[in-house]
């Protein structure tokens, strides 16, 4: 996909992001990367370190136009060749192929209800992260903070302002027409916000925009369960409820840029009762405890109110788990977002699919896991979109 055909989808500004890129990010056409080389560095992102011929039976062009390709990109930096690999059969020694992490980075964001997620991902897919809680913040209190933020992560990972590719920002909440997002309560002077933008306005360099069940999804995909498996759904459990799908390796946005919006299968009745943390927390307050935020849930994971707040929900989540499982058909479907560990096994110890055998078999269903990455998963997911958007 080349710069300029950026979908709509997920919010880009400017329309052709190369624009606002450090000279020296211009390569192809004023894009960092061609068709071509986009096609090897993806397969060098899916699989780090293979040999030189191994990626070059991995591609439909002539041996002689894959060196070339990556005989540019080792010399403007972008991969590098490491020590020679020996045939397993007869031939000549292949070098193994990096990404080389110090090209450049992308920086990513994640904003939720009651906190904001930071991340700086280098080339290679190294990554660092932060955060800091709000409470309503104003949108310039919180662009003032998430900037000092960045300059920190990137002293942090030795780049400098020139070396960044992008920002991703991500957000609780749907995509309108508009573009804009339409988040849960306490963030809705964001809806007014034309964040993409408003972003890339403050920072100077382009932004893509996405919620974050789509770019935990992400996160999972890369760096999670998706190591081992290409289709995935990930049920994002925040103050609100959703989710992302990754099939064939590639998130699915869907015809308005909402796939995964599970909240929608629900009846107004049943909203009030469906898995969400807000919903819990309210729960445990009209009962009389003492607790805050969805941090706090972490001590309550045990309590006998929770364990019946889960069975008042269960209903509504196996509906979910087994909508995805029809017609996204994953090999694993992850519990992750601020969801505690131990009430995501509570919910996984309670699921029920409602498949019945027929003439003797079963159809394959998906596996339920916790994630295992913790921390500021939709923000390294953030950080990736640009990546995604103009290299791999």
């Amino acid at each position: 996909m080349k710069c300029e055909d950026m979908t709509a989808l997920f919010r880009t500004f400017p329309h052709d992001p190369a624009a606002l890129l450090a000279p020296r990010f211009r390569r192809a056409g004023g894009a960092p990367a061609s068709r071509s080389e986009r096609q090897l560095l993806a397969l060098l992102w899916q699989e780090p370190e293979q040999t030189r011929a191994a990626l070059t039976g991995r591609m439909d062009m002539a041996q002689q136009s894959v060196h070339r390709l990556l005989s540019g990109l080792q010399e403007d930096g972008m991969i590098l060749f490491g020590p020679l690999e020996p045939p397993r059969h007869k031939g000549k020694p292949s070098p193994r192929l990096l990404l080389n992490p110090r090209f450049g980075c992308a920086l990513g964001v994640s904003l939720d209800t009651d906190r904001v997620g930071l991340a700086c991902m280098d080339f290679a897919g190294g990554h660092l992260a932060r955060q800091f809680p709000i409470a309503g913040d104003s949108v310039e209190a919180v662009l003032d903070r998430i900037e000092a933020e960045f300059a920190a992560l990137l002293d942090q990972a030795r780049f400098g302002q020139g070396d960044v590719l992008g920002v991703g920002f991500s957000i609780a909440g749907y995509l309108m027409k508009s573009g804009r997002y339409n988040p849960p309560d306490p963030l809705v002077h964001w809806s007014e916000v034309d964040l993409a933008r408003r972003v890339s306005d403050r920072f100077g360099l382009p932004c893509w925009t996405d919620n974050n069940a789509n770019t935990a999804a992400l996160c999972e995909a890369m760096f999670g369960v998706g190591r081992r498996v290409r289709n995935l759904a990930y049920l994002s459990f925040n103050y609100g409820f959703g989710a992302g799908i990754i099939a064939e390796g590639d998130l699915m946005r869907g015809g308005f840029g909402n796939a995964g919006e599970i909240g929608m299968i629900f009846t107004p009745e049943e909203a009030a009762v469906r898995p969400a943390l807000g919903l819990l927390l309210a729960h445990l307050q009209r009962g009389g405890h003492d607790i805050r935020g969805i941090a706090d849930l972490e001590r309550a994971a045990d309590w006998p109110e929770t364990a019946a707040w889960v069975a008042q929900v269960m209903p509504q989540l196996n509906r979910v788990l087994n909508a995805l499982a029809a017609v996204a058909d994953p090999e694993c479907i992850v519990f992750g977002g601020q969801i505690p560990r131990a009430l995501a096994r509570a919910f996984i110890g309670r699921a029920e699919f409602y498949a019945r055998p027929r003439h003797g078999h079963l159809n394959p269903l998906p596996e339920l896991a916790v994630s295992s990455l913790g921390g500021e998963t939709p923000a390294v997911g953030a950080a990736c979109l640009p990546l995604r958007a103009l290299a791999f």
